[in-house]
C-alpha cells in the first residue's frame, strides 16, 4: 500500500538528501553571484532561469546531498530497520547516490524556474505544485539511473512534499528567513 508507515520510511530514507539540498541552499546565505544561465535571455527575451539559480547554490546543494547520503550510509548499520514487522526496501546510500539526488534536485528546481520564466512568473512568485515537486521529480529521475525507484515512493513523495514544503516555507517566512510564505 502507498500510504503506510513502511513506504513512508523507505521513501523518506531515499529522498532525504534531496530534501536537504533543496531546503538548505536558500537558508545558508552564501553569496550567490554567478547565475547558472550567465544572465542570458531566452529567445522570448525572458531570463532563462533567473538570478536565483546560481553555481554556488548548485555546488552547495550537491555537496549537502552527498554529505547527508554519506551520513545515512554510515548510520545504516546502527538503525533498527530489521525490527520492522514487514521487510523494508531500504536503498543503500552512497556519496554517488547523494550526488545524483542532489544534482537531480537542483536540476529539477532549475527546470521549474525555466517553466516559471516562460509563464511570465517573476522570481519568488507562487506556482503551486511546480514549486514543491520540481526538485522531487529531478532527484528521483537522476537516482533512477542507479537504483530502482518504486512507484509507491514516487506517488507518496509527490503527495507529501507539497505539505512539507509549504509548512517549512511558512515557518521560514514567520521567522523572517524567507520573503514569501510559499
Amino acid at each position: 500500500m502507498v500510504f503506510d508507515v513502511y513506504t513512508l520510511v523507505e521513501a523518506v530514507w531515499l529522498i532525504l538528501p534531496a530534501y536537504a539540498a533543496n531546503g538548505l541552499v536558500p537558508l545558508v546565505g552564501i553569496r550567490k553571484t554567478h547565475p547558472i544561465d550567465f544572465g542570458k535571455r531566452f529567445y522570448d527575451r525572458k531570463p532563462i532561469l533567473g538570478s536565483g539559480k546560481t553555481w554556488e547554490g548548485l555546488v552547495f546543494g550537491i555537496f549537502i546531498a552527498m554529505l547527508i547520503s554519506t551520513v545515512e550510509m554510515l548510520a545504516y548499520p546502527f538503525l533498527p530497520f530489521d525490527a520492522s514487522p514487514v521487510p523494508l526496501s531500504i536503498v543503500p546510500m552512497s556519496p554517488v547516490l547523494g550526488f545524483l539526488l542532489g544534482a537531480g534536485a537542483m536540476m529539477g528546481d532549475a527546470a521549474g524556474s525555466f517553466i516559471k520564466r516562460r509563464l511570465n512568473l517573476k522570481r519568488g512568485a507562487s506556482a503551486p505544485i511546480l514549486d514543491q515537486d520540481d526538485f522531487i521529480v529531478g532527484a528521483l529521475l537522476f537516482a533512477s539511473f542507479t537504483v530502482s525507484v518504486k512507484s509507491s515512493w514516487i506517488l507518496l513523495l509527490l503527495i507529501i512534499t507539497p505539505i512539507i514544503h509549504l509548512t517549512a516555507n511558512f515557518i521560514g517566512y514567520k521567522l523572517k528567513i524567507k520573503k514569501q510564505p510559499w
